[in-house]
């Protein structure tokens, strides 16, 4: 089914359009508008109808207000260094479908582009992540091979350590013991040297004694002698 549109009402449509579009556009030299009007228009040489015809404008084409404005007519610049008038009720700040849709596309491009290099970026540090995470996991694989070997050696060394307690036990004891033993020995070694010294005394006043017994006896000899010789004298006489 065809959808039949009355020519009438579409310019009245139109019209409804751009005074709506127009409604609270402010003139302002210098800035930016759009063309509202969904037909192509003309900017004139002048502010009226009357005025030659300069070039088309279509919807979206985008002007900028010059200083001047007249009878509802606004002198614009357009394409490059060109100026003319146009009316102001069809005029818009209001950017065009067209224009948005492509300051969208190029904002999308962008985004997908930043959204890229992100993503080159974090696989790339993904893959370093790996690679330290690989470095890691190798490491903690060494320190487990470290520690069981530690917890080995620790296992060992308090086997040891009840043997080394052991020995030192018993090499105290026979340190006591020898300590002991050396100390009977020099216990005995004095009662030696004394009962040495008692008997070289022993001797000592033995040999004396024959000595005095001796010299006694000499005495006692030469006493009987002389008595001999004084008795053998007066046997003479």
């Amino acid at each position: 089914m065809k959808l039949k549109i009355n020519p009438f009402k579409l310019s009245i449509l139109i019209l409804i359009c751009s005074l709506f579009a127009t409604a609270g556009l402010t003139f302002a030299a210098g800035k930016t508008r759009y063309v509202s009007n969904p037909v192509k228009i003309y900017a004139r040489a002048g502010a009226g109808t009357d005025f030659k015809l300069l070039a088309p404008l279509r919807n979206g084409n985008e002007v900028t207000l010059l200083d001047e404005k007249r009878n509802g007519w606004v002198k614009i610049s357009f394409g490059k260094n060109r100026q003319g008038w146009i009316p102001a009720r069809f005029l818009t700040t209001r950017k065009p479908t067209a224009k948005l849709l492509e300051q969208a596309n190029a904002r999308i491009k962008q985004l997908e582009q930043n959204a890229k290099a992100q993503l080159a970026s974090l696989t790339e540090t993904n893959k370093e992540y790996r690679k330290g995470n690989t470095a890691l996991l190798r490491e903690v694989k060494d320190l487990r091979k470290k520690l069981k070997k530690v917890e080995k050696d620790y296992n060992a060394l308090l086997a040891d350590s009840s043997e080394f307690l052991q020995l030192r036990t018993e090499h105290q004891n026979l340190l006591k013991e020898s300590r002991e033993r050396k100390n009977r020995e020099a216990k005995i070694l004095n009662e030696c040297e004394l009962l040495k010294t008692a008997y070289r005394i022993k001797w000592f006043l033995a040999g004396g004694g024959v000595l005095l017994i001796g010299f006694f006896i000499g005495l006692i000899l030469q006493a009987f002698r002389h008595r001999n010789k004084k008795s053998a004298g007066l046997s003479f006489k």
